[in-house]
């Protein structure tokens, strides 16, 4: 029994010792893995000992003139990229928060990346010499810019720099399409003391990385352009962006569609009635678009242009004023006792032979001919306010 229990301890030790040892393997392994992982990672990013580089980086930066330009024509290429852009309508105003991405080449600053184990870097923008590109316009607020992001350097001394904007600018509102006008921002970017021939501006693609939806407004499109702008013997390179804002007011578009409509549909009906009887949808119609022209008012800012909603409500207002002001001249015309000229019962004979021109029962012959001019008069007065009825809604449409 002895023997036999030595044996099974024996075993037992074995089997321990051989799993403990797979365990330490897969531990190994998993060690190898990752240490392979990370120094990949390292090796990716191009920098094996950042220790020495950035002693190196300092020593080329510290024999560096950031007050001087590079020789040459420096090539500056230039994108924007709006984050948020929103319109004041109060004050004319819109406000852009937007990063201006600038890229240029300085070989005042390269180094072997072999030798130096790093083949970029990320530097303060105070360090270098950066252009000096800002908003051309004096009367827009916040055109410094935020310089505190760092500069990237490349070994090949290509610099890659964002400077963040926050700018106002005045504005000129064009409402002619309220509530879905669009309204269109020019800002010009360019260099206050350097000529094209010491620094040309030029445009990069850009890949948007943002998306713009928030607020009333929407952004719809960012163009770009390059320009020549020559004062006397300085001339220089500008890049204008023209950002493009659509304004989000759906609530407004309908209403504007559905006081029309109302109006419009109370005058058609009141042009059947009879005269005597019209003046009450006459006047709810103007009555209906008046009272949305008083409560547009209240919030419509000024603009250099008028809404093409609040012509086509006044022109509907004035149509029921005059379609009640006709139904009273007509009553007063069939009312008429005096002799009819003699041109006026020409007219009315012609007329008679087109249409029908029948006088109330019971007439004499002189009111008969004053009721039949004031039915032509009707006529003409229905045919011209369904007329204008119908350019009001081209417009509209």
């Amino acid at each position: 029994m002895d023997t036999l229990d030595m044996l099974r301890a024996y075993g037992k030790r074995e089997h321990e010792d051989l799993s403990w040892n797979k365990m330490s393997a897969v531990h190994i392994a998993l060690l190898v893995a990752t240490l392979l992982l990370f120094g990949s990672k390292r090796g990716w990013c191009g920098c094996t000992n950042m220790t020495s580089f950035s002693s190196q980086l300092d020593i080329l930066l510290a024999e560096y003139d950031r007050e001087v330009a590079p020789e040459g024509q420096v090539l500056v290429k230039t994108a924007l990229d709006v984050r948020h852009a929103a319109v004041y309508e109060r004050s004319a105003t819109v406000r852009l928060l937007a990063d201006l991405h600038l890229n240029w080449d300085d070989k005042r600053i390269n180094w072997n990346s072999s030798d130096w184990g790093c083949d970029n870097a990320l530097v303060s923008a105070d360090r270098l010499w950066v252009p000096d590109v800002g908003v051309l316009s004096v009367a827009t607020l916040g055109t410094e810019g935020d310089t505190s992001l760092r500069a990237r350097l490349s070994s090949d001394g290509h610099i890659y720099w964002i400077l963040r904007l926050d700018i106002i600018a005045p504005l000129t509102l064009q409402l002619t399409d309220w509530p879905q006008d669009q309204q269109e921002v020019v800002f010009k970017f360019g260099s206050r003391s350097h000529s094209s021939d010491e620094m040309l501006l030029t445009l990069s693609d850009l890949q948007h990385a943002t998306v713009f939806e928030s607020g009333t407004w929407e952004l719809i499109r960012v163009r770009g352009a390059e320009i020549e702008l020559n004062n006397g013997d300085f001339q220089r390179r500008v890049v204008k962006w023209i950002v493009v804002l659509r304004r989000r007011a759906a609530a407004h578009a309908l209403a504007v569609g559905v006081v029309f409509a109302g109006s419009a549909v109370l005058l058609l009906v009141a042009t059947i009635l009879p005269p005597n009887t019209r003046p009450p949808l006459c006047a709810a119609s103007a009555a209906i678009s008046s009272l949305w022209l008083i409560s547009a008012l209240v919030r419509m800012p000024g603009g250099s242009s008028t809404p093409r909603a609040m012509s086509l409500l006044s022109g509907t207002c004035i149509c029921g004023a005059i379609a009640a002001a006709s139904a009273a001249l007509v009553l007063r015309v069939s009312r008429c006792v005096t002799p009819p000229p003699h041109i006026l019962r020409t007219l009315v004979t012609t007329a008679s032979t087109f249409i029908t021109l029948t006088p109330p029962e019971g007439g004499e012959a002189e009111c008969s001919a004053w009721a039949a001019a004031a039915r032509l008069l009707d006529l003409l007065i229905q045919a011209l306010l369904i007329f204008t009825l119908f350019v009001l809604l081209c417009v509209f449409i």
